[in-house]
């Protein structure tokens, strides 16, 4: 898989953080203090807030903004498992669909079994951030 998106790691995002990222002709970035770094996967995590029926597309919660998940049905887990009040976090691609950024699933798991994964997600975020900014370099 040499030169493919899972080359690199999934970079961890607010969703807030997420609806801002911005499309530099085909690729993806996050741009925050004058750093600007590729985002070919990204980790968010969150609360599942509703699903459609065949619990394909969910909608997730993360610190009040709210985005759509989709293709959830083809998480190597599947999607029946999923369920309102979780919460997730899901590693995916970002895809444009009708004017709207939205996260296709390329991996789903239930973090609700244990309250540190939403008691640390802010500082893992932070983490990521502080890094870009301190040696972009590494996430070229």
């Amino acid at each position: 898989m040499s030169g493919s998106k899972f080359d690199r790691p999934a970079r961890k995002l607010h969703a807030r953080d997420v609806l801002r990222l911005q499309f530099e002709g085909d690729e993806l970035k996050f741009c925050e203090d004058g750093i600007s770094v590729s985002v070919p996967l990204l980790w968010i995590q969150g609360h599942v807030v509703s699903y459609n029926e065949d619990k394909s597309e969910v909608i997730l919660e993360d610190e009040g903004f709210m985005i759509k998940i989709t293709n959830c049905q083809n998480n190597p887990c599947g999607s029946s498992w999923i369920s309102e009040g979780q919460y997730v976090m899901v590693v995916g691609e970002i895809n444009k669909v009708a004017g709207d950024k939205v996260v296709q699933t390329v991996k789903m798991s239930d973090l609700s079994a244990s309250e540190i994964h939403q008691a640390t997600w802010s500082y893992e975020v932070a983490e990521f951030k502080m890094l870009m900014k301190e040696n972009p370099s590494i996430f070229e």
